[in-house]
Order: C-alpha cells, then sequence, then structure tokens
C-alpha cells in the first residue's frame, strides 16, 4: 500500500526487491571459506616462524584469503540480519526504500549524489559486487544497492541517469 508521500513521487513504475536469502547463503559460504584458510594460514605461519622462514609468501596468501573470505562473511551476514524484507520502489519522480520498519521517499532532487563501486568480474558477480551504487541523499543516512537486488544493474543506471537530470548535469 502506498502512503501519500510515495504518491507524490509519481506514477509506480516496478520494484526491485532484494534476495536477502542469498545473501544470507553467500555470507555463510564466506565465512566458512575464511575459516578454513585461517585453519591452513595458522599451522603454516607457525612453520614460518618457528624455521627458517621459508614459506612467507604461501602464509601470506593464506591469510590473505581467510580475510577476505571472514570480512566477505562478516559483511554480507550483518546486512542479512540487518535488511529483511528490502525492496526498492521505483517511481516516475524518485526512489522508495523500504525493508522491515523503515520507509524512505527519495524525489530525485533530493539524492545528493550516487557512487557507482561495482566490479566486473565472476567473483564480484557471485558475490553481489557487481552492482555497488551508493545512493547519498540530501540528507539522512546512504543508501546501498548491491547486485543482491532483482536487476540491480538496470535499476542503478536508471537512479544514476535521474539523479543526473534533476542536477541538471549530463549522464554518465
Amino acid at each position: 500500500m502506498a502512503t501519500e508521500a510515495e504518491r507524490a513521487l509519481g506514477a509506480f513504475i516496478r520494484n526491485h526487491p532484494t534476495d536477502n536469502s542469498r545473501r544470507g547463503r553467500i555470507a555463510i559460504v564466506s565465512l566458512l571459506i575464511g575459516l578454513a584458510f585461517a585453519a591452513v594460514a595458522v599451522p603454516v605461519t607457525v612453520a614460518v616462524f618457528s624455521e627458517d622462514g621459508d614459506g612467507t609468501r604461501l602464509a601470506g596468501l593464506l591469510w590473505c584469503g581467510a580475510l577476505v573470505g571472514l570480512y566477505g562473511g562478516i559483511s554480507s551476514g550483518l546486512r542479512t540480519l540487518q535488511r529483511h524484507g528490502e525492496v526498492f520502489v521505483l517511481r516516475e519522480d524518485g526512489l522508495v526504500y523500504r525493508r522491515t520498519g523503515e520507509t524512505r521517499t527519495l524525489p530525485w532532487t533530493g539524492i545528493g549524489s550516487t557512487v557507482q563501486r561495482g566490479q566486473n568480474h565472476a567473483l564480484a558477480r557471485l558475490m553481489g559486487w557487481d552492482v555497488h551504487l551508493v545512493i547519498r541523499p540530501r540528507t539522512g543516512t546512504r543508501l546501498l544497492l548491491t547486485g543482491y537486488t532483482e536487476d540491480a544493474a538496470r535499476l542503478a543506471a536508471e537512479i544514476e541517469t535521474a539523479v543526473s537530470a534533476a542536477a541538471g548535469r549530463p549522464p554518465r
């Protein structure tokens, strides 16, 4: 049910729900991979420091894998817990962001900037990092649109175009 503030943003175009269960699955797998790398890295690191120092590169690579896995798992896990029911609603004159317990309406003129930090490779697509659009409203906290959202690349492009047009800038 659309609120009055939502209706003020013009005609409904479409919903873009976020696949939070996929985000949760990725978080668990990432944590497990990070823990597995750490479990192997600890004895290798102990061996490096107790012997002549050979294997420092291997230890470094193992710790790098552990930290990437743990970071990916923890950050995705926190987002999974915090963003139940997340959906982006595209409207003619703005964007509506909903999640359990929160609804935000953002007219295009109310968005100060957008920054796309997505990456185009297989791991990024798997982790939902292929789209990573930071939406900075003129007031309030930022929003993050990731690849876990349905048709995120299309939505990100439309948001960037609309925000640029509202600010009188040519689209990027």
